[in-house]
């Protein structure tokens, strides 16, 4: 064997024994998260305005990865990450319940959804969210063993629940949009597919039964689903999202408005695109997706991008306005087939 290669393969050899030396840095576990308002591009955004964008920051160890967004009555935001991680925080700029300045006001927090020697560690990967406004309970997606989680407003008690429903689907490609409806029904997209990706429709919260109803969601050419959320009026928005190429990845946005009421077991669902991100010059990767209801059919729809991570990636909130009247009117046939 030549010197040089025997040099080499003592060296990698090495390499392991002088890595485990290395003391690891000591894990972070602030809560506080800092927010840095961006310029507003004067972008046409369909019916949209977008009114506010920050760049969320923190050097809590854990704080990357969001892939869900939900808005409580009260306005306060939750997401979910991909690592199992729960970030509670009030909305940017705003007082009373809904103030936050940088995070420090006692009311942000970045937890764990399960103890991290749980058995389940290598399967918290969240990436669909529903919340029910009535009892304050989170309903959950886990995508990586295609199975719901339950938990509380507190995030004091979390609960498995088997998905009989997402059976056979990838489990790096699952479920990654969720919504509940108004009437108590779930509404839930994978995102492998393409451009048709598999629906489930619930009649009710998950309870580990199979009675969904089956169709299939018909994306534009490129995009996956990635998050949804209704609207007062029964139809729901839906966030796409397209991965474009070379390296280092960039990524396409659009929202996308959908009836549920045009539903049919095992027919093809589909909507109309509201907005294109692109030329925004905060193009990322948008995950969440969030609904916030306002007076005299104005409404306020906040957007969360998933890091992954990476150095050319960014955590972005946006902020958007929206009013009802604006939107495209819901065809007559989709009015008699609701309730939404």
């Amino acid at each position: 064997m030549p010197r040089r290669v025997l040099s080499i393969l003592l060296l990698c050899g090495l390499v392991p024994a002088i890595w485990l030396r290395e003391p690891l840095p000591p894990e972070n576990f602030s809560q506080s998260v800092q927010m840095k308002p961006l310029p507003l591009p004067q972008a046409a955004l369909g019916p949209f305005r977008l009114v506010g964008a920050w760049h969320l920051t923190s050097s809590n160890s854990r704080f990357f990865g969001f892939s869900t967004l939900t808005v409580s009555s009260s306005g306060d935001l939750t997401a979910f990450s991909d690592t199992g991680m729960r970030l509670d925080m009030p909305q940017p700029g705003l007082n009373g319940s809904k103030r936050n300045t940088a995070g420090h006001d006692g009311s942000t927090r970045i937890v764990p959804l399960m103890a991290r020697r749980s058995a389940l560690k290598a399967y918290q990967d969240v990436e669909a969210a529903a919340l029910d406004p009535s009892t304050g309970t989170f309903w959950l997606a886990l995508e990586g063993r295609n199975v719901f989680m339950r938990t509380d407003v507190a995030g004091s008690r979390s609960e498995s629940i088997g998905g009989p429903e997402l059976a056979g689907w990838p489990a790096n490609s699952g479920a990654e949009a969720m919504a509940r409806l108004a009437d108590g029904r779930f509404l839930i997209l994978a995102e492998a597919g393409g451009p048709d990706h598999e629906g489930r429709l619930l009649p009710h919260a998950p309870d580990g039964k199979d009675r969904a109803l089956r169709f299939r969601f018909r994306a534009p050419e490129g995009y996956r689903p990635t998050d949804a959320a209704q609207l007062p009026d029964g139809r729901v928005l839906i966030l796409l999202r397209k991965l474009r190429w070379p390296m280092p990845p960039r990524f396409s946005t659009l929202l996308l408005l959908a009836d549920p009421a045009m539903i049919r077991a095992s027919g093809e669902w589909s909507g109309q695109v509201l907005a294109d991100f692109d030329g925004t010059g905060l193009e990322d990767n948008y995950e969440g997706l969030a609904i916030e209801a306002g007076t005299a059919g104005h409404l306020t729809v906040w957007l969360i991008s998933d890091d992954n991570r990476a150095v050319t990636q960014r955590s972005l909130l946006l902020k958007l306005e929206l009013r009802l009247p604006d939107l495209p009117q819901r065809t007559l046939q989709a009015k008699q087939k609701a309730p939404g």
